[in-house]
This record gives C-alpha cells, structure tokens and sequence, in this order.
C-alpha cells in the first residue's frame, strides 16, 4: 500500500500499562461467528480488560460483550441510503476507525470475518498493526469468478500484511494455499462446541413440555440465521411435501435476520407468510433466536441444515454433540464436520426431494437415528472439544501480545 495516512501510533503498553487486542466484528446481532466469537472470549485465558472489540453494528453482540466487561466501540461502515451517503459514511468510518487503533494501539487485530479483513484490516495494516484473520467464510471457493487482478491483489494483501491466517476448514486452507498465499501463514483451527451442556436429555424433555409437544411426536430441528443461504425456502418445501406423504412431526425452525442485511424485515416475513402459505402453521414454530440451542438439539430426533452455502455448520457440531443425526447439504463445510452415512446424510444444496427422502428414511427407522447419534457425539468429542478451540486462539494471539 503507498504511504501512510495516519500518524504512528504510541505504543500500547505505555498508555494501557498492557497490550490490548482488538475483535473487530461486521455484524452486531448473534449469528454463528459472533457466537463463536463469544464462546472464545467468555474461555479465553486473555481477561475481558484486554480487550476491545469494535462492532460494525449495535445490538445483541454489544449486549453480550457489555455483560462481560469488554469495551466496545461502533463503527458503522455501511449505509443504506443513497450513493454519496454510502461514500460519506466509509470514508467517516475509515477516519474513525484509523484514530481509534492509533490512540489503543493493539498488539493485535483479530478480524472476526470477511468485511473486518476489508474494513479495519485494510486500516490496521497502514499502521502496521499485525493481523490474524478468521476466515470463517468460502472466500477462496468463491474466487473463480473473481477477475484475475482481484485474486492477486488479495493474495498479495494477505501475504504482505496479514500475520495469521486461521479458517476453520481444511478445505479453504487448501484453496489459499493454491491460491498462492504463503502456506506458513495458515493454521486450520476448527470451531468447538461445549460438550458437557449437550449431553442432559432432561433439557430436552423440558423443552418439549414447555411448547407442549408429544413425547412421540417427531422433531425437526432447523437452527440458522434467517437469511436466504441458510435455504429456509427449502427446508419449508420440504416440510410441505413430508406433510402431504402423510407425516406427522412437529419442526423448531430458531434463527433470526441480521441487523445488516437489506431491509430485514421482509424476509422475516417472507418466511411467516411462506408456513402460512404451505399450510404448515400446526407443524412449525418460528422461535425465533434463542440461547438454549443445547435444549433444541436435545428436544429433537433429526436435525436439518439446508444451506446453499455453508462455510463450517457450527450446528452440524452441535447436532453431533446432542447425539443426533444430521441431515445437511453436500457442501465442503458439512462434508467437514459430519462423515456421510456414519453420522450424516448428505444431499445435494436445494435439492428439495432429496431431503424428504432422506427425512423419510430417518424417521422410519429409530435404531439408525440412534446409532449415528451416537457416532456424532463420539466424533464431536474426538474432533470438536471447546477446549481444543480455545486453547488454539489464544496460542495464536497471545503470541502476537508477548512481542510488545
């Protein structure tokens, strides 16, 4: 990058008496990755007073991380009003943004996703602030229809400024790597899940009195952000023609939209209106999100993941760890998590039919469902430890804390 916009920073350990580190995060609201984001915080060996985290929106995220002591600060890089609005409030926040990392002056900036690589990143690396990336995303998947220059110039970003690399999957470390990112720069760390809330049944059964279902009646759980990649359209397809085969069972859809999507609102209600239009109104319950996501698992036989796109499904783990079966689409991240056929059945991304087959064939049979329960747990346990998660994070930040 030519020059350097910004005075240099005063370093950290002078004005704060210890180095600070920086989570920057794009969305405000709860999804998977601020989950996980919270889960790492919340076990981490790196204190909440250590910590800053700036938010490309207010709301859940902020509450969660006010609760716990952890300064926040919001930096809204996009607007959703006209073309020069959109241009003020960038180049207002690239400003914000510069002056607030020159004044805290990390030891570290850790970019929670994609759009923090873009935005903070690109600030923090003018300052030469070092960078770890969480690349939670399929960025490099999706490169192939990227223009030859914008790969390069990306590959050239992350081999110059970025420190760390850390996604979450085999899979997308590969395609860095044959990308041309430099191989050193990449640790493959995947997300955890705490074992020991997935394992009482009772929460399961608590859960199911509270919203009065059956002890016999089947459960479906759908757990994801409400947002068109989840596939939500699909998996209310399949519920309709699982309906009208005769089926009777009872679905949990949990998952809200994103404070930063366009116009929220509407697909929310595309959704309610969608159940109400396939007549599904006695079979699903729109819960909304929700924190016990360990009693959701636990209260249900199958779980669903009908994405289009899906980077990692922190939920398949999750499912696992419930010791339920996993229906998920035929995707790099679930491919991933689950072993097809041992604790998963795969089907191609929206394909509608093949997820009622796959539906029928674990509903009819209570001993298979059982029997992949049981191996999704035992390679939640082997693979997927909070602990392991954790314990990774911190050895990559805290290496970076040390130098000052």
């Amino acid at each position: 990058m030519a020059g350097k916009p910004y005075p240099q920073p005063m370093n950290a350990t002078a004005r704060f008496g210890m180095p600070r580190i920086v989570y920057c995060s794009w969305f405000g609201d709860l999804g998977g990755g601020e989950r996980r984001m919270l889960d790492h915080i919340q076990r981490s060996r790196i204190s909440p007073e250590r910590l800053i985290a700036l938010l490309g929106a207010a709301g859940d995220l902020k509450q969660k991380l006010d609760d716990l002591g952890v300064q926040t600060e919001v930096l809204r890089w996009k607007s959703e009003r006209n073309w020069i609005a959109k241009q003020w409030q960038w180049y207002k926040t690239k400003a914000r943004c510069g002056w607030f990392l020159i004044r805290s002056r990390p030891a570290v900036l850790l970019c929670n996703t994609w759009h923090d690589l873009e935005t903070t990143g690109r600030v923090a690396a003018q300052l030469d602030i070092p960078i770890i990336w969480r690349a939670r995303a399929d960025t490099f998947v999706r490169t192939d229809s990227w223009p030859p220059a914008k790969l390069q110039e990306l590959v050239s970003f992350l081999n110059r400024y970025v420190a760390r690399i850390l996604p979450t999957t085999q899979y997308e470390a590969r395609n860095m790597m044959q990308s041309g990112v430099i191989d050193s720069k990449i640790r493959v760390i995947h997300n955890g899940v705490d074992l020991d809330r997935y394992r009482d049944e009772s929460n399961g059964k608590r859960l199911r009195e509270e919203l009065r279902i059956a002890e016999e009646t089947p459960v479906i759980a759908f757990v994801a952000r409400m947002v068109p990649q989840k596939g939500y359209e699909v998996f209310l397809e399949a519920l309709t023609k699982l309906k009208q085969s005769g089926y009777s069972f009872r679905a949990l859809l949990v998952g809200d939209t994103t404070l930063l999507e366009s116009q929220p609102d509407h697909y929310r209600a595309k959704i309610h209106r969608l159940v109400h239009e396939y007549d599904l109104d006695h079979y699903v319950m729109l819960l909304g999100a929700r924190e016990d996501v360990n009693s959701i698992m636990k209260a249900s036989d199958v779980f669903v993941l009908s994405s289009l796109i899906e980077p990692f499904g922190t939920t398949v783990i999750e499912a696992m760890a419930a010791s339920r079966p996993v229906i998920a689409s035929d995707l790099p991240g679930p491919r991933e998590s689950a072993v097809e056929n041992d604790t998963a059945l795969f089907f191609p991304p929206g394909d509608v039919d093949a997820l009622v087959h796959n539906l029928k064939r674990l509903l009819d049979d209570r001993v298979l469902r059982r029997e992949m329960g049981v191996r999704g747990r035992q390679r939640a346990e082997a693979l997927f430890a909070m602990d392991k998660y954790v314990h990774a994070l911190d050895e990559e930040i805290l290496s970076f804390a040390s130098r000052i």
